[in-house]
């Protein structure tokens, strides 16, 4: 008798495997690109509060914060690991399994019966089973050593969630003091833009005359060759001034997450002496807040709070698995006296090799322990130095701002004498261009003493571990979250620093917030 079943698998196999030889490499078209990089765009830029006014240094960290991509990424990494935090929980619960299918087959599926003894066939052909049916079944089971390594592993995932929220928020903390350091620098070289251009201008026509005066022999030529000289070196100075003003802008724009064409101000401070920031806490009190609050520190805890629970993994493995399974079935099968029933079971299985194993496992968690132990200290050891470090910095910025006041302040007065006693002569002009160019380069090295006090003060709130932000960043506005900063900024400069135990209470809550969200 002939048989179209294995015609029929022979073919389908052929065509299968014609399929599978036909799947080729696409690159993507230019068509494509281009419509990735589209909407790249707009996922980036489009939904972004436009920038009406000039930025404050509160509104820069607000917008960072709210639109930098990095730190985007981290509150992406927490979410991530919250959700994969819920989906364990339910790998604590019992397995309930639905099934329903149709079986048939082209002849029956039937049997002969032999003698064991003799040898001799004792009933015709048989059958006991149609040849389509129907069959469904509900299995509802439950393994209680799967529940235990599944409990330990939400545990361990929980705990994953207060990492990645540690982690978003050092990333958060050194956002800020990078903005803190860019929106200065930039500041300074904007003040100075307007100058810059003013006296380039000016040295690049007095090279222009004494070009022509070379070339038309007025003047020795071995004086004019230096006038000239002195001349480029100016005009390199100034520009390389122009060239780290867009420098600035383009750093700055970077961590606020804008695009670097965009053109934007700042807004500064409106008396023309920038006062240094003030900060005054006494060292004890600095180590201990670090000690509460650096989110380095939280971490390690909790990385060994999960090596912890793997422990507790590896113990319950060596336990017996215990199964428990229930469950309703149905067969359609005609020959069946009973075309539905219940049916329970247990089961106790223990599988040798995890017996085998468990010494190099645990010798392996307890390495682990101990490394992680070490490393937390080490940890330890380091906040305390940075604490020390970025303090003595802070001293070290804000007297070296106030002996660059010193100097600025005696440079400007002997620029002012010079631009009053010029002359018409080259070496004059040459001395008024020079003067007014040191006199330009002085107040720039005094801006930028000043951003380096704004950063020295940056690091030491980050060696701190101290962060003014809401629990939900996006859900404020770019100027709700600039006054929240610019409120707890201020307290800080002004001494008014909450308690360590109470700043860690409100930061534990906010986490508890986030992760209960």
């Amino acid at each position: 008798m002939n048989h179209p079943a294995p015609r029929f698998i022979a073919g389908l196999t052929g065509v299968a495997l014609l399929a599978g030889c036909a799947i080729m490499p696409e690159p993507i078209t230019q068509t494509e690109q281009q419509a990735s990089l589209n909407a790249d765009k707009q996922v980036i830029f489009a939904k972004q509060e436009p920038i009406v006014a000039p930025l404050t240094v509160y509104d820069a960290m607000a917008r960072a914060l709210k639109y930098n991509l990095n730190h985007r990424v981290k509150m992406m990494e927490h979410a991530v690991a919250d959700g994969q935090s819920d989906l364990a929980k339910f790998s604590l619960l019992p397995d309930l399994i639905a099934s329903a299918g149709y079986r048939g087959r082209d002849n029956y599926n039937a049997s002969n019966s032999r003698n064991a003894v003799t040898g001799a066939q004792q009933l015709q052909s048989s059958t006991s089973q149609d040849r389509s049916r129907k069959v469904y079944d509900f299995t509802f089971s439950w393994n209680v050593l799967d529940f235990g390594v599944s409990y330990f592993q939400a545990k361990q995932d929980a705990n994953r969630v207060l990492v990645a929220e540690e982690s978003r928020r050092k990333t958060a903390q050194l956002l800020m003091q990078d903005v803190r350091t860019a929106f200065w620098r930039m500041a300074g070289t904007q003040q100075l833009e307007g100058e810059i251009e003013k006296i380039l201008g000016g040295a690049r026509q007095a090279l222009k005359d004494a070009q022509n005066i070379e070339s038309e022999r007025l003047a020795a030529p071995l004086a004019i060759l230096q006038y000239q000289k002195d001349l480029l070196e100016i005009i390199r100075k100034l520009e390389e001034l122009s060239e780290t003003l867009r420098l600035a802008k383009t750093e700055l724009a970077s961590l606020l997450g804008v695009s670097p064409s965009q053109k934007f101000q700042l807004k500064l401070p409106e008396n023309s002496a920038l006062q240094a920031p003030e900060f005054s806490l006494a060292i004890d009190k600095m180590e201990e807040m670090a000690l509460q609050l650096r989110p380095e520190l939280r971490e390690e805890i909790y990385n060994n709070r999960i090596t912890t629970e793997e422990a507790h993994k590896a113990m319950v493995r060596l336990l017996p698995g215990i199964e428990f399974r229930t469950g309703y079935n149905f067969d359609s099968n005609s020959y069946l006296l009973n075309n539905n029933w219940l049916e329970l079971s247990g089961l106790i299985s223990q599988n040798l090799m995890e017996l085998v194993s468990a010494p190099a496992r645990f010798s392996q968690i307890d390495a682990q322990e101990k490394l992680g132990d070490t490393r937390r200290l080490s940890v330890y050891m380091a906040v305390l130095t940075q604490v020390h470090l970025s303090y003595q910095q802070f001293l070290v910025a804000e007297q070296q701002y106030k002996r660059t006041q010193e100097l600025d302040g005696i440079t400007q007065k002997i620029s002012t004498h010079i631009s009053n006693d010029a002359e018409n002569e080259a070496k004059t002009e040459l001395e008024r261009i020079r003067a007014t160019t040191n006199a330009l380069m002085s107040r720039l090295q005094l801006l930028e003493a000043y951003a380096s006090i704004q950063s020295s003060l940056g690091r030491v709130y980050v060696s701190l571990g101290l962060d003014p932000l809401p629990a939900f960043i996006e859900n404020y506005d770019i100027k709700t979250l600039a006054n929240s900063i610019e409120a707890v900024d201020k307290n800080w400069q002004a001494g008014r620093f909450p308690s360590a135990a109470k700043q860690a209470t409100e930061q534990l809550s906010a986490v508890d917030s986030s992760v209960a969200r």
